[in-house]
């Protein structure tokens, strides 16, 4: 039974990682330990768990299920060994979060860093991506992910709120006709972010709304890039505060309608039900509260 448990290990890091050689090198075993290893357990078990290609695995319908089984079994090891340790000990092991794009210049990323400093012995692996990942299949440990949840079985907890301001570049607003009223924009040419609708929401401090349909020419799925084409004048946008701060000193971007804000978008940790095993996930939670 401790060889298979090995084994399960082994398998499970594989597919976190992607392949033999990834899992190797995370393991500091040699690729064909990995792969025989795997194909021990594929024997002991009686049923292939992985599709091999030359470019990259996928797994079986039986290697899903016992996949599930292997990420709880690791967790619950880890859980066992976090309780009879002392919360003042050193980090160590691997943290794997994933951010969307926007958080790159953020505080949360900052403070991230300042976290990686007091604990050197922890491996970090930060994933900046506006594609929502699968956290169980990809072994993230936490997500922080902006926007409301829909339903999930993940854990998930409300830290904040992404400020953003409405935007074009000052060159984009000489070529217009200045807008009086914050719908006059629908006429102008907006920057759309896949992953919003193409609206927005703008609030005064009255607390009066107002909904601001647009059509654009031009799409992308990065905020970092929407907020590049703004600055290089493809048109309006709604980019986080802290991204174009110095822009805004500058006079390379403009502020429209000041006395309205764009909508904040919700901002949570998420993470899968047992992933607070993890010490250091929960530490980190914990520190940038």
């Amino acid at each position: 039974m401790i060889d298979e448990l090995r084994s399960i290990a082994i398998f499970a890091e594989t597919i976190k990682q992607g392949s033999f050689r990834a899992a190797a090198k995370e393991l500091k075993l040699s690729p064909s330990v990995v792969s025989y290893q795997v194909t021990q357990l594929e024997k002991s078990v009686g049923t292939a768990l992985i599709y091999r290609s030359t470019r990259n695995l996928s797994l079986t319908s039986e290697g899903t299920v016992l996949y599930q089984y292997a990420l709880t079994m690791i967790q619950a090891a880890h859980q066992g060994l976090s309780q009879v340790t002392s919360d003042k000990q050193e980090l160590r092991g691997t943290l794997t979060l994933t951010l969307p794009s926007a958080l790159i210049k953020s505080e949360i990323s900052k403070k991230t860093s300042q976290f990686s400093k007091l604990h050197p012995h922890l491996n970090f692996k930060l994933f900046y991506t506006d594609n929502r990942q699968d956290l169980i299949l990809k072994g993230i440990d936490l997500a922080f992910r902006a926007g409301e949840m829909g339903d999930s079985s993940l854990m998930s907890k409300r830290i904040g709120e992404i400020n953003r301001k409405l935007v074009c570049s000052y060159d984009y607003w000489k070529e217009n006709t200045k807008p009086i009223y914050p719908p006059d924009l629908t006429k102008w040419n907006w920057i759309k972010l896949d992953m919003l609708p193409n609206y927005r929401t703008l609030i005064n401090s009255e607390g009066e709304k107002c909904e601001i349909g647009f059509k654009s020419n031009i799409s992308v799925n990065s905020v970092e890039a929407m907020t590049q084409l703004c600055i290089n004048g493809a048109g309006i946008a709604t980019p986080p505060d802290f991204l174009i701060e110095r822009e805004i000193k500058n006079n390379v971007l403009v502020e429209l309608f000041p006395n309205w804000q764009v909508e904040p978008i919700p901002l949570y940790a998420v993470w899968p039900s047992n992933v607070f095993q993890n010490s250091s996930a929960k530490r980190l939670l914990d520190f940038l509260k």
